[in-house]
């Protein structure tokens, strides 16, 4: 649902195809709605980073740390795409259009490669750990990544072609939350099961 603001404006913006880019909404009357909701989404990811690091199993894993340190690194590029246009640092949301100047690329690149990264390790890392809580998530998480490297590629390709480029940076942005909220449910889950134990262990 968070998304979902970015199809509504686009849809209401006067001739919107799926060509027109999510920059040229950017500024104006839903500039505001917009770096907002890029800063709660990047302090909500930083949450969970630090869910990550409470719920995630075997803590000296090298996979794992680096993987929610990925995690740290893509929150504050979404966290510094909503910050720099409000505190006027920046004319531009560097991270909504890609390609379109090499500091974009250099965003683009450090804020997604992080996310994919954090999917991957994290999925690798949780290969050999509890089969019965890990085993079906960290071979969701390593797929993920990947599969989410093939996304980064269709959208390139769809902006250097110009086939419905805004078209595909809505659907590469709601699909990029899908990982952070399956996160999110399975830490959730484990902590609440965690709960009757501890309950029990000290009766």
């Amino acid at each position: 649902m968070v998304f979902l603001w970015l199809i509504i404006a686009a849809i209401i913006t006067p001739g919107y195809t799926g060509s027109i880019y999510i920059s040229p909404i950017s500024v104006g009357f839903y500039a505001m709605i917009q770096n907002f909701v890029f800063v709660v989404l990047g302090l909500l990811t930083i949450g969970l980073a630090f869910g990550l690091q409470m719920g995630l199993p075997s803590p000296k894993n090298r996979l794992l740390k680096i993987g929610v340190c990925s995690v740290v690194i893509f929150s504050f590029g979404i966290l510094f795409a909503g910050l720099l246009p409000l505190i006027g640092l920046s004319p531009e949301n560097y991270i909504v259009r890609v390609p379109y100047t090499l500091l974009s690329a250099i965003a683009f690149a450090v804020t997604f490669g992080a996310y994919i990264t954090a999917q991957m390790l994290i999925g690798k890392g949780l290969k050999n750990e509890n089969g019965v809580i890990w085993s079906k998530y960290s071979k969701y998480s390593f797929r993920s990544g990947f599969l989410y490297i093939i996304l980064v590629i269709l959208l390139i390709l769809t902006i250097v072609f110009d086939i419905y480029p805004g078209g595909s940076q809505r659907v590469f942005f709601i699909v990029s939350w899908i990982w952070i909220l399956v996160t999110g449910l399975k830490l959730y889950s484990i902590s609440t099961n965690r709960k009757p134990i501890m309950n029990n262990g000290s009766s």
